[in-house]
C-alpha cells in the first residue's frame, strides 16, 4: 500500500453531537441448538471497560463492544483511537476524528513495527509494513480489539512484530434478527451513516448472516478539500454451524478519497500562531510563478480501495482433535498524489500501490488431559506488491484548470514476498489448580524477490491508468537496482501465570519477537554508487529482533480491577537509513545497533456507581539509542542514550 505521509499535529478539541442508534429486534428467540459466539452472557459481575484477564500469563489488553464505540469517538472508524487509552500507547493522528489514519507507537516502537490482524488475517502492509487504521472497518461491526504489549503469540502471522501487536475480531452475526442505524454528526461538516442489518438464524438450517454500509465525509480542519471527501464501507458476514463443522466468512471493502493536509517545516512548527492554518492552495492561479501553483490542493490526494475476503472453518475430527482452516485475500488499488517544480515546470505523479495477497492458516489442535492443549500450525502467504509513479508536465490553462502530459515513468518495482512459516504452541490452564503455562515456537522462512524494471535510452512506453505497464514488453530488468533475499528465523515465546489468592493472578512472559527489512521501494533502489548493487546491500541487512521480558500481577475483585506490570526489552538490529559515506546524497537501510526499552504500566477499571465505568491508565517508558552515531548525510549525529522520538516518558490517560 501507499507509503501515507503523517501530518503530526494537535488535534482539535471539537465538540461532538452524539450518536442517535435505531435498533429494531425480533422478539421471539430462537430454539435451535447453535455454536454462541455472542457475548452477552450475564456473569453476575459488574462491567468494566475492559476485559478481565483472569487467566492470561502476558501483557495484553482487551477492548470489547461499546467501549470500543466509545473510545473511537465520533468518527468510528479509526481502530487506533479505540485503543489510546492502553497504557504506552501513544496516538497521533492527522484529526480529532481519525478520519486520514494516524499513527501508534507501543513501548517506543513504531507503527512499522507493530503487528496487526483482522480474525487473524494480516494487515500490516507487505513492502514497508504501514498500517492504515481508518481503512479496515466500520468500529461499530467489531466485537473486540487486543493489544499484546511485549510477548507476541507465536500462532499469530507475522514476519514485522518486534514491538508487538494488535488483533481485531470482528461481530459475528446475530442469532436474532436486528436492523441498526447510526447516524452521527460533528464539527466541520462531519458525517457519518452506519446501518447493519442481522438476519438472525435462518429457519432449522443454523445460518445467519449480516450486511452493513457506512458513507462518512467530513472537511478538513484547516485548508481546502475534503477528509475524506468520501469514505464508503461495506461489510459482509455469514456463519453456519452443524453438528462437528462451524465455518464464517467476512468480507470488507472500503472507498476512500482524501485530500493531504501539508506538512510544517521545523521553524513553522515553533510559530504556530502563525502557521497553525498554512495548508495547500484555494486556487490554481494561472500565470502565478511555478513556485506557487505547485501547491495547488488537487494536486495532492490519496484515493484508495481496499478489500478484504476471509475465513473461518473449523471441524472436529474427534472430540479432542479439531482442524481449523483461515484462507484469506487482499486486494488494494490506489496512489497517493504529488507534484514538485523543475527548471520552473510543474509536474504532477502519481505513486500508484497495487497489491493481491492471499494466504491461509491451517492449524491442528489437541485437546490433553490435564487441560491442556497443542497447536500444530502452518501459515503461507504469497503478496503481489506493485509500485510505479508516472510523471506528466502540468500546464495551466488562463481560466485557471490545468492539463498533464505524460513525460515518463519514475520507477516500476514490483516485490513479491512468499512467507512459510510453522508454529507449535502448547498450553496448560489451572495446573494443580494454580498454574498456568504456555510455551510456543515459530519458524518462519520469508523469500523476497524484489525486481525494478527500466526502460532503455531511446524507448518509450505509453502511459497506462492500471497496471498493465508491467506487461509492456520494452520494460527491462535492472539487474544493479533488483534483489532476491531469503529470511530465516526460529522464535520462542515462554509464558508462566501463578494464583496467587482468589483474584490475585501474578505472570512473567518472555517472547522473542523479529522485523524482516522494509522492500525499500522509497529508499535505496533509485540510485546507488556504480560499484555498489541492491543485491549487495540486501545481503548486509539482518531483521530486527527484540527479546521482551514482562512481570506483572492483576487483582480483580467484584467492581475493581488494578493491573500493574514492569518490562524489559533488549531490542538489536535497528534499522534505519543512513549516508553513503562516499556520496552523502545517497540514503539506505542499514543495521545500525542496539536500542533498549524499560518501564512500567498501570491499568486501573471500576464501576464506583451503578451506570458508571471507569479506566485508567499510567506508563513509564525510556526507550533509548545504545549506539554512538549515525550520518544523516552532513553530520555524524552522536545518539547513545538519546530516546527514541515519539516515546512519551510519562502518560497518564482516564475515560469514563
Amino acid at each position: 500500500m501507499l507509503s501515507k505521509n503523517i501530518v503530526k499535529s494537535s488535534s482539535l478539541v471539537m465538540f461532538i453531537l452524539s450518536p442517535t442508534a435505531f435498533v429494531f429486534a425480533q422478539d421471539e428467540s430462537p430454539t435451535i441448538k447453535v455454536k454462541v459466539q455472542e457475548e452477552q452472557e450475564k456473569t453476575g459481575q459488574p462491567t468494566i471497560p475492559v476485559e478481565r484477564k483472569k487467566a492470561t500469563p502476558k501483557t495484553e489488553t482487551t477492548v470489547k463492544g461499546d467501549e470500543l464505540q466509545i473510545r473511537s469517538g465520533a468518527g468510528g472508524v479509526n481502530v487506533f483511537k479505540a485503543i489510546e487509552l492502553t497504557p504506552s500507547v501513544n496516538v497521533q493522528t492527522d484529526d480529532a476524528y481519525g478520519l486520514g489514519g494516524g499513527s501508534i507507537r507501543i513501548r517506543g516502537f513504531d507503527y512499522t513495527q507493530i503487528g496487526l490482524t483482522i480474525d487473524d488475517m494480516p494487515l500490516n502492509d507487505s513492502g514497508n509494513y504501514a498500517l492504515y487504521p481508518h481503512e479496515y472497518a466500520d468500529v461499530e461491526n467489531l466485537e473486540s480489539i487486543t493489544v499484546e504489549r511485549g510477548a507476541v503469540s507465536k500462532k499469530s502471522p507475522f514476519y514485522v512484530e518486534v514491538g508487538g501487536a494488535i488483533r481485531i475480531r470482528t461481530k459475528p452475526p446475530k442469532n436474532r434478527f436486528s436492523i441498526e442505524l447510526f447516524p452521527r454528526y460533528g464539527t466541520h461538516n462531519f458525517q457519518k451513516y452506519f446501518g447493519r442489518i442481522d438476519t438472525g438464524i435462518i429457519g432449522n438450517t443454523g445460518v445467519k448472516a449480516f450486511l452493513s454500509y457506512s458513507r462518512t465525509s467530513a472537511d478538513k480542519w484547516k485548508g481546502p478539500g475534503k477528509f475524506p471527501e468520501y469514505r464508503d464501507h461495506f461489510t459482509a458476514g455469514i456463519s453456519w454451524s452443524y453438528n462437528r463443522l462451524f465455518a464464517e466468512v467476512y468480507f470488507d471493502s472500503n472507498a476512500q478519497l482524501n485530500y493531504f493536509y501539508r506538512g510544517l517545516s521545523y521553524a513553522q512548527a515553533l510559530d504556530l500562531d502563525t502557521y497553525k492554518k498554512f495548508d495547500y492552495n484555494q486556487d490554481l492561479i494561472p500565470k502565478a510563478p511555478a513556485n506557487v501553483n505547485v501547491n495547488y490542493y488537487k494536486f495532492y490526494k490519496n484515493p484508495y480501495l481496499n478489500r478484504q475476503l476471509r475465513a473461518n472453518i473449523e471441524f472436529y475430527i474427534t472430540d479432542s482433535i479439531k482442524f481449523t482452516f483461515k484462507p484469506y485475500f487482499w486486494k488494494g488499488r490506489g496512489n497517493g498524489t504529488s507534484a514538485t517544480v523543475s527548471s520552473n515546470k510543474i509536474f504532477y505523479r502519481e505513486s500508484n500501490n497495487y497489491t493481491d495477497r492471499p494466504g491461509f492458516i491451517a492449524d491442528l489442535s489437541f485437546n490433553l488431559p490435564y487441560n491442556s492443549n497443542i497447536n500444530l500450525g502452518y501459515w503461507y502467504e504469497r503478496a503481489n506488491l506493485r509500485q510505479w509513479q508516472p510523471s506528466f508536465s502540468v500546464t495551466v490553462n488562463n481560466d485557471g484548470t490545468y492539463n498533464l502530459s505524460f513525460g515518463g515513468y519514475n520507477y516500476i518495482q514490483k516485490t513479491i514476498t512468499t512467507t512459510n512459516s510453522i508454529y507449535l504452541f502448547s498450553e496448560t490452564k489451572n495446573l494443580m489448580d494454580r498454574f498456568d503455562l504456555n510455551l510456543g515456537f515459530r519458524y518462519t522462512n520469508l523469500k523476497r524477490d524484489y525486481t525494478s524494471y527500466s526502460i532503455p535510452k531511446g524507448v518509450t512506453i505509453p502511459y497506462y491508468p492500471e497496471d498493465d505497464v508491467y506487461d509492456d514488453p520494452k520494460l527491462v530488468k535492472d539487474n544493479n537496482l533488483s534483489y532476491e533475499k531469503t529470511y530465516r528465523k526460529l522464535l520462542p515465546n515462554f509464558g508462566i501465570g501463578f494464583k496467587v489468592l482468589d483474584g490475585v493472578y501474578g505472570y512473567f512472559a518472555y517472547a522473542r519477537n523479529f522485523r524482516v527489512p522494509q522492500n525499500s521501494a522509497a529508499g535505496f533502489t533509485f540510485s546507488l554508487p556504480k560499484n555498489v548493487t541492491a543485491q549487495y546491500i540486501a545481503d548486509q541487512l539482518k531483521p530486527e529482533e527484540a527479546d521482551s521480558f514482562d512481570l506483572g500481577i492483576r487483582y480483580d475483585k467484584g467492581n475493581f480491577y488494578i493491573a500493574p506490570s514492569v518490562y524489559y526489552v533488549n531490542y538489536k538490529n535497528r534499522l534505519v537509513r543512513v549516508a553513503d559515506p562516499t556520496d552523502p546524497s545517497l540514503t539506505y537501510l542499514r543495521n545500525v545497533g542496539k536500542v533498549e526499552a524499560k518501564g512500567f504500566e498501570l491499568e486501573i477499571g471500576a464501576v464506583p456507581i451503578k451506570a458508571m465505568s471507569v479506566y485508567a491508565s499510567f506508563s513509564y517508558n525510556t526507550a533509548k539509542f545504545k549506539e554512538d552515531y549515525i550520518n544523516d548525510g552532513k553530520n555524524n549525529i552522536y545518539i547513545k542514550d538519546k530516546e527514541i522520538p515519539d516515546t512519551p516518558k510519562y502518560m497518564f490517560k482516564v475515560g469514563a
